[in-house]
């Protein structure tokens, strides 16, 4: 499954890395170089600090992870086997279903427990060796709401009577309802072929919501095979993880009958039934046939009937990924078909239900109006869930602990597919200023968790689908398989796969085929990665001898200097140590300190190469000055300047280093043409402004004059002509560069705007700029135009058909209506949210736009989400993971301790079940920011008087 990024919808790439965090207390600074120290193989470390560090192969440590099965159910019996029956009533909502469930009976059992969740059981029959050995109805049946069990009594003890499992059969028929929320079985509104608005039923089951529509063993390792028959109305496409087998007709209504399924977790079970149009096209990515040749595969993507024209790009790309993807493993698509559906209300971006795989609409409607970052996103969303295929359904994690190895590698085949099909748009180059800084972000929190997390129950599980899990998680995979060489880490991919199939495995099972293909106790290198929290900063000390860098590594925290308890690891860090003089090397860090030699005419260097380790690195002032000299000179790599800058700006909100020291380096970056880099200039400049903003109207008016310094003349001198021949990148940069200037105050940049914007409204067929502008556009012309370029941005949302804006570009314009600073407006426009105009999924949209639109925008929303709490948890569900990415951008921006408290104070009387990681998080965040601004204000303001 792959969670978008909700708050901005992905219109604007976003990079999380520059929140901030502490919990407890003002951050502490480490002192300049005192941190003790790291690599070579003399390595040692120092006595008396603290406690005896753990060795990084964690053999001083035992495993943290100890499985918390207090929520799981018994194993008394197993199911092989459901046959289930639905039948939904499409108006009342009501559904009528049976399953017929095939079971090794373990042991002997009194009672037999199985999840069931908002459904009512009507009876139960239990076969024994084919004879009827128990028969209850609905006085034998009690139910658990906190663990979402069913509990079937029986009249007397069955099985076990020769310690030998035997083969039982349970029948059950049962009542439920079509869920209110995203999840379940669920109605998502669309346009029947009338155009009229009509209802399509679809399923999300992940992580734990096949209960909610038949009883079930509904954990990951209990995988079972499944035949589904469903009856709906006549005019319906009914789907399946199977093709069908038979239909058999009702009058209005009809049965679909679909083929048996092989093994696989009850939360890949799927359906989708609307009124649905289809295009396909064939992949070879089958068993190979006598010949040798791979046998075809029917590829359909299913789109309510008036969208089936904007997902042939979709289409294509899903082929071309798909027979790669067969290559890359060596190993058959699984299943005799593959359909993938546009569905309008999704919760998650994608989700990879097996041989039916999910999309919101933005990720498959690509036309020729859709921007290149919408179409970016949408070629990695499809690779991301069409390796599940095999990485997650062919072989699953055994129990949520382990979901990274769903989620992280997906991720990872996500980037690496969409860079092998389109290298032009260097994917790894964003990965790594968004996707791994988001995970070195919340990684670096008191609050985070391991990537191997401890699951508290069965509430948490929805939580951990999170940034450390896909992008902690996608980043230790790259530094890996960087490590071994892509070869051989997809040979031992191979192996885990083909050893694993059609069943479960966990991270030991992965490492275990790594070591076999490379030789290397992979196991030992990792644990250190994967069992416990954090991650480590490299403190380089270059002061004593020039050709000798002395290495420390402590783990980092955004708050500053961790505590000696919170710092017993040590992490197998692999260097990547490169300098004007020499290629990259490959020393391996693997103890608190150490060292390595620099060539003596090296007038720079950089440790980390190509940013493949997930660390940091903190340089002295003296090392950035030379590296601000090779950047401004264009020595370094686009990929290492964003790593240096990252790092920088890391270090700078967790007072390693003063904010001055980051300032200095701006003017060495202005020479870079690598939209990447000005992407993370452009956040720090608005990171800074935000956290200072409440504080000085002046050091507003300084941090926005320095802004526009440095965009407005890039913005001037790309212009907003794209060229043909261009380098997509380029073209990147300039979608960046003109909403940078635009809110650092360009005059020009916003009247040239609101004019484009103003000639598009009142002609909708003759679009006066390229659509990779439309999102910024809509956006300058409502944050410094009036009530009139409000309305009709809003007329625009409402009325899409009529401007031809793509899915992306309407999301825009809804976002664009949060954009005002006009607070009347802003009152109006959360509202709307809330209103049946703005779809469940996309609240937080207006709320993402809103909470940067302007400085004092946090604090009407927040206001807004103090009165409107119950109905936003309403609307969203007190279980829903769209309302923990509510709270958190709601608070997510705020700067000073008194709102932390505040905000602790207002939810402690609340539920916060959906968001009890998420609340902490923020506040940490908060805090940092806090304590960022008391440590640093005095430097920045010398800074602006110095450089004014």
């Amino acid at each position: 499954m792959w969670h978008v990024d909700l708050s901005r919808m992905a219109l604007k790439p976003d990079v999380s890395a520059f929140g901030v965090s502490d919990s407890n207390s003002e951050a502490t600074v480490p002192e300049e170089g005192g941190v003790d120290g790291v690599c070579g193989d003399d390595m040692s470390v120092k006595a008396g600090e603290g406690p005896e560090p753990a060795d990084f192969c964690g053999k001083t440590i035992t495993h943290n992870n100890d499985l918390d099965t207090t929520d799981m159910l018994p194993t008394s019996l197993s199911p092989t086997h459901y046959d289930i029956h639905l039948h939904p009533n499409i108006e009342s909502g009501h559904v009528v279903g049976s399953v017929a469930i095939d079971a090794m009976l373990n042991e002997r059992v009194e009672r037999i427990v199985l999840h069931a969740k908002t459904i009512d059981i009507q009876s139960v029959t239990v076969y024994l060796q084919s004879a009827v050995v128990a028969s209850v109805g609905p006085e034998a049946i009690s139910y658990d709401a906190e663990l979402e069990t069913a509990v079937i009594e029986l009249p007397s003890a069955i099985g076990g009577i020769a310690d030998v499992p035997e083969c039982a059969q349970l029948i059950i028929a049962f009542t439920g309802m079509v869920s209110d929320g995203m999840y379940g079985l669920y109605y998502s509104k669309c346009r029947d072929r009338s155009g009229e608005m009509s209802r399509m039923l679809v399923t999300q089951f992940q992580a734990k919501c096949a209960r909610m529509v038949f009883p079930c063993w509904d954990e990951p390792a209990t995988k079972a095979e499944f035949t589904l028959s469903l009856t709906v109305p006549a005019s319906f496409t009914a789907l399946s993880n199977m093709p069908v087998a038979h239909t058999a007709d009702h009058g209005a209504l009809k049965t679909v009958y679909f083929e048996r399924s092989p093994r696989m977790s009850t939360y890949l079970l799927a359906i989708v039934a609307g009124e649905l149009d289809y295009i396909e096209a064939v992949s070879c990515s089958g068993p190979h046939t006598s010949s040798g040749e791979r046998q075809p595969i029917v590829c359909r993507i299913y789109t309510p009937p008036a969208d089936i024209d904007k997902v042939q790009f979709s289409l294509d790309t899903a082929v071309r990924v798909l027979e790669r993807l067969v290559d890359m493993f060596d190993y058959a698509y699984p299943l005799p078909k593959l359909d993938l559906v546009a569905v309008p209300e999704l919760e998650a971006g994608g989700m990879e239900n097996w041989g039916l795989v999910l999309f919101r609409t933005v990720r498959l409607f690509i036309t020729k109006q859709t921007s290149l970052w919408i179409r970016q996103k949408a070629v990695y969303v499809i690779a991301h869930e069409l390796s599940h295929q095999w990485f997650g359904n062919l072989v699953t994690m055994a129990w949520w602990d382990d979901l990274w190895l769903n989620e992280g590698f997906a991720t990872w085949i996500g980037i690496y597919m969409t860079d092998q099909l389109y290298p032009e748009w260097r994917r790894w180059d964003h990965f790594v200023i968004e996707d791994r800084q988001a995970a070195l972000s919340a990684d670096s929190l008191r609050s985070s968790h391991p990537i191997q997390v401890t699951i508290k129950g069965s509430a948490d599980i929805d939580q951990v689908f999170d940034s450390i899990t896909y992008y902690k998680g996608c980043s230790l995979i790259r530094m890996l398989s960087a490590h071994l060489g892509i070869g051989v880490f997809m040979a031992g991919v191979r192996a885990y796969l083909a050893k694993h199939a059609y069943s479960t495995a966990t991270t030991s099972d992965l490492w275990q085929a790594l070591e076999c293909a490379s030789g290397i106790d992979v196991a030992c290198m990792m644990h250190s990665w994967t069992a416990h929290v954090g991650y480590p900063v490299i403190t380089v000390d270059d002061s004593a001898d020039d050709n000798v860098l002395q290495l420390h590594q402590h783990r980092y925290l955004h708050s500053g200097k961790p505590t000696p308890d919170e710092d017993r690891i040590v992490w197998w860090v692999p260097l990547g140590l490169m300098t004007s003089d020499s290629e990259a090397t490959h020393e391996i860090l693997h103890k608190r300190s150490g060292h390595v030699n620099v060539p003596a005419s090296a007038r720079w260097f950089k440790l980390n190469y190509d940013n493949a380790g997930l660390y940091r690195v903190c340089y002295s002032r003296t090392a950035l000055q030379r590296l601000a000299v090779a950047i401004q000179q264009g020595e370094l790599r686009t990929i290492d300047v964003v790593g240096v800058l990252n790092d920088t700006l890391a270090l700078v909100t967790s007072g390693y280093l003063r904010t001055s020291a980051l300032l200095d380096m701006l003017a060495s970056f202005k020479t870079v043409d690598g939209y990447v880099v000005w992407q993370i200039l452009g956040f720090f400049l608005e990171n800074l402004f935000l956290t200072w903003a409440d504080r000085s109207e002046t050091i507003r008016d300084q941090i926005r004059e320095l802004a526009r310094s440095m965009f407005a003349p890039k913005a001037a001198a790309l212009g907003w002509t794209h060229r043909v021949d261009e380098d997509p990148l380029i073209a990147r940069l300039r979608t960046i560069s003109i909403p940078r200037a635009a809110w650092a105050g360009d005059t020009s940049v916003i009247d040239q705007a609101c004019r484009l914007f103003t000639e598009f409204y009142l002609n909708p067929d003759d679009k006066p700029f390229h659509h990779d502008f439309t999102a910024s556009i809509f956006e300058i012309a409502v944050r410094n135009g009036d009530d009139v370029n409000y309305a009709r941005v809003c007329e625009m949302y409402e009325d899409s058909q009529r401007w031809h804006l793509s899915e992306d570009h309407r999301m825009a314009a809804l976002g664009a209506m949060a954009s005002s600073r006009n607070e009347k407006l802003m009152w109006q426009t959360l509202e709307y949210a809330l209103s049946e105009h703005v779809l469940p999924q996309d609240i937080n949209i207006v709320i993402g736009f809103m909470i940067s639109s302007h400085y004092r925008s946090k604090h009407v929303l927040w206001k807004w989400f103090c009165i409107n709490y119950q109905r936003v948890v309403d609307r969203l569900g007190e279980c829903s993971a769209l309302l923990g990415h509510v709270v958190g951008t709601v608070i997510g921006e705020f700067a000073n301790e008194e709102m932390a408290t505040e905000i602790e104070a207002w939810f402690a009387d609340k539920r916060t079940t959906a968001f009890d990681r998420t609340l902490p998080q923020s506040l940490e965040f908060i805090r940092v920011r806090a304590a960022w601004y008391y440590r640093d204000k005095d430097d920045v303001s010398e800074w602006f008087s110095k450089y004014a």
